[in-house]
């Protein structure tokens, strides 16, 4: 292993923000990449795949790239535990502050940031880049699975659910989201088991005060669209919540204001593409990306 590890945290008990560090030996680029992940998901979506092999975070660091995965403070275990209403006070506003911290904490002033959001991260970074870091701190975007969340349905569209009984995730949300034969359906267990939070009605309520949620992921909603960096999407081909038009009309606004925006396609690869066999291609897309802007 030519990297090694640091952990931390910031924050208050039981909103706490865990994260890794991994911090090669020999670093390539100037950049530092914040992996930012989807709701409801553990850190080690980053580090390792169900039937144990390497994740995205060790992957990037052994050619060189220095990279910070983070935990949702809202996925913290003690937030599905507590049963006091006021926790779903946090909303995501809170947590990207919490993701400033860490990267205020652990980047120096003189790196840049480079952004990797899945799913539901990816709206996040974007904001983040463009209305919480400041103006040159951030090098660029990148999303995998990151335009699924603009077709998400309104928060009162979810059932009543009770606020005493976490469930998990159902054998057909599973199926949507992993749908592939990459994809290693005789561990899905240990996914369920090690990989996602509890899916609670207090996540729904925290998504409900979600700043671009609750205005259907509306683009107005970055404030400072002026700021938005380079940007690579891209979308695995078995992604059953990714709407091609939809993307269009999100690259078609980005553009207006930013025009190095780039959009990939890779087959066969679903929404957890990557917890995949073969992620290592997909890690290869964005090593590329990034080199050819000498980031």
């Amino acid at each position: 292993m030519n990297y090694q590890i640091k952990e931390g945290c910031v924050g208050r008990r039981p909103y706490v923000m865990v994260f890794r560090a991994y911090k090669p030996q020999k670093i390539s680029g100037d950049s530092v990449i914040v992996f930012v992940g989807g709701g409801g998901h553990r850190m080690k979506v980053w580090e390792e795949t169900p039937d144990g092999r390497q994740g995205w975070a060790p992957l990037f660091a052994e050619k060189g790239r220095e990279v910070i995965i983070l935990e949702w403070a809202c996925n913290s275990p003690e937030v599905y535990q507590c049963s006091k209403k006021e926790l779903c006070s946090l909303t995501q506003k809170e947590n990207m502050d919490l993701i400033l911290r860490v990267i205020t904490q652990e980047i120096p002033q003189d790196r840049m940031v480079v952004f990797l959001g899945w799913s539901m991260g990816g709206p996040q970074v974007l904001k983040m880049a463009a209305d919480v870091l400041p103006k040159g701190k951030v090098a660029s975007v990148m999303g995998y699975a990151a335009t699924g969340p603009l077709n998400f349905f309104s928060p009162k569209t979810y059932p009543e659910l009770s606020l005493e009984e976490p469930f998990h995730i159902s054998n057909a949300a599973l199926d949507r989201i992993s749908d592939s034969p990459l994809f290693p359906k005789k561990h899905a267990e240990n996914y369920r088991r090690e990989y996602v939070c509890p899916v609670s009605p207090r996540m729904v309520l925290i998504h409900s005060k979600h700043p671009l949620f609750r205005e259907q992921w509306g683009l107005l909603t970055i404030k400072n669209p002026k700021k938005i960096p380079p940007v690579l999407l891209v979308n695995g081909s078995r992604d059953k919540g990714h709407e091609p038009a939809r993307e269009k009309v999100f690259i078609d606004w980005l553009r207006k204001y930013q025009p190095d925006i780039t959009s990939r396609y890779i087959k066969e690869f679903p929404h957890l593409g990557m917890l995949c066999r073969g992620n290592e291609r997909i890690v290869k897309i964005y090593l590329t990306w990034l080199n050819e802007r000498l980031l």
